[in-house]
């Protein structure tokens, strides 16, 4: 079972592990390191409020890939951002997609997100027209 933990978005572990992957840099918004049988494995960020929360940088530590971990991570993600009211998830990925979307996430059009989730620096400035925005349902 994995758990998520808060975590500073200072926090030099989860900087590390984010430009381990050429992730952009924690902004604002609740990051949470994800623990599998007391060992830290990787992290997520989620950013927003309300019903629409962006799920940001999904990362298993290199050292932990390859273990299915990273489908334990987003199902944690998933169950926390519920608990925190949200009904719907999104996100834009370069590299992920067919991992998001074998998990149950769709693609959408990026005009077609809500403003709340257009207005977040990931969104509007970090992440290139070419990413691909998908959504999916709690």
């Amino acid at each position: 079972m994995v758990s998520l933990h808060l975590v500073d978005s200072t926090d030099v572990d989860l900087i590390a592990a984010l430009r381990g992957e050429n992730l952009p840099e924690p902004g604002t918004g609740r990051y949470f390191s994800a623990d599998h049988y007391g060992a830290v494995i990787g992290y997520v960020g989620l950013e927003g409020e309300r019903r629409d929360l962006l799920l940001r940088s999904l990362v298993v530590l290199a050292d932990q890939k390859a273990r299915g971990l990273g489908s334990r991570v987003l199902a944690a993600a998933e169950t926390t951002a519920g608990d925190l009211g949200a009904a719907r998830l999104h996100l834009l990925t370069t590299t992920a997609e067919r991992f998001f979307t074998g998990r149950g996430f769709v693609a959408a059009d990026r005009e077609s997100a809500p403003p709340a989730i257009r207005q977040t620096r990931e969104f509007a400035d970090l992440c290139p027209a070419s990413a691909v925005y998908l959504t999916k349902d709690l």
